[in-house]
């Protein structure tokens, strides 16, 4: 069965259909979704698994036996199929919605999320967050798809205040600088879902290296946090199947904000003389 029968037939008659053939742990899983379609949306795969109780493996496998690539495609199907289709361009749009209503929305959710992250923001971690990257001896930093420009943004404004950071949007790259970490480096891993194949397996190779490691997400039982040392969370309230919304990476953005200038403090004379001879050696490139 293919994907693109799946859609036109509808996702959850696709495992209506299948669920008698199913067994095991595969049928938990099918069971749990039709049960609980609109809270399966909302969960991470660690989540389904432990209230389904089978493993993240095995609703991978399920999701793949339905022709999904994996459980989060399955979720976006899913969601296509339960909710109105402005839910997945914004989750708080509707149809009536004006431009100006629109945007004073977006607007407020973003400011919104701003203010959740703050509130459950744990100071202790991102102090010793802020230490382990103000000691180290490399840091790398890992992300994926919407994580990108994340990742890059931090990747300048640690350099530029003269850190040895580093970052590559190869997936094969960020697994060859995990796998040469050490226990004098730091290992940056920033995905909402914390659930991005890519950055969870770099963040396990270099911790297993023995380097320190901080993990950037929205969801604390996600398969990053296994492999934190210091683990900072996000608080937005957008759908899993639409994490790449502003919200979350205002939110996202902020807590590496917090990381910039918390070792700004924390290293007062030498973050002010790197930022003196880079803006100095990129000074030709502005008017």
């Amino acid at each position: 069965m293919d994907n693109q029968t799946n859609h036109e037939r509808g996702t959850l008659a696709a495992v209506s259909d299948a669920l008698p053939k199913l067994k095991g742990s595969a049928q938990k899983a099918a069971q749990f979704i039709l049960n609980s379609p609109r809270e399966s949306i909302n969960l991470t795969i660690t989540e389904l698994g432990r209230r389904a109780g089978v493993s993240e493996a095995s609703i991978v496998r399920f999701a793949q036996s339905l022709g999904y690539s994996g459980f989060h495609a399955l979720k976006i199907a899913l969601a296509e199929d339960l909710v109105s289709p402005m839910l997945l361009v914004h989750e708080d749009l509707t149809t009536d919605d004006t431009p100006a209503s629109a945007v004073q929305k977006a607007m407020t959710a973003g400011m919104r999320s701003l203010e959740d992250t703050v509130r459950i923001l744990q100071m202790p971690v991102l102090e010793a967050a802020i230490q382990a990257l103000c000691t180290a001896r490399q840091i790398e930093l890992f992300a994926s798809g919407n994580s990108i420009p994340l990742a890059m943004d931090l990747n300048f404004r640690l350099t530029k205040i003269g850190l040895h950071s580093r970052f590559s949007i190869d997936p094969t790259m960020q697994e060859m600088y995990a796998s040469l970490t050490s226990a004098e480096d730091v290992a940056v891993g920033i995905s909402h879902t914390g659930s991005s194949i890519d950055t969870v397996h770099a963040l396990e190779l270099a911790k297993q290296r023995n380097a320190r490691t901080v993990c950037i997400t929205n969801h604390s039982d996600s398969p990053l946090t296994r492999y934190g040392d210091f683990c900072l969370f996000t608080s937005t309230r957008v759908s899993h199947f639409r994490e790449e919304e502003m919200a979350s990476n205002l939110a996202t953005l902020a807590l590496t904000e917090a990381l910039y200038v918390g070792i700004c403090v924390q290293r007062t004379d030498a973050s002010v003389q790197a930022v003196s001879k880079t803006m100095r050696a990129t000074k030709h490139r502005k008017y």
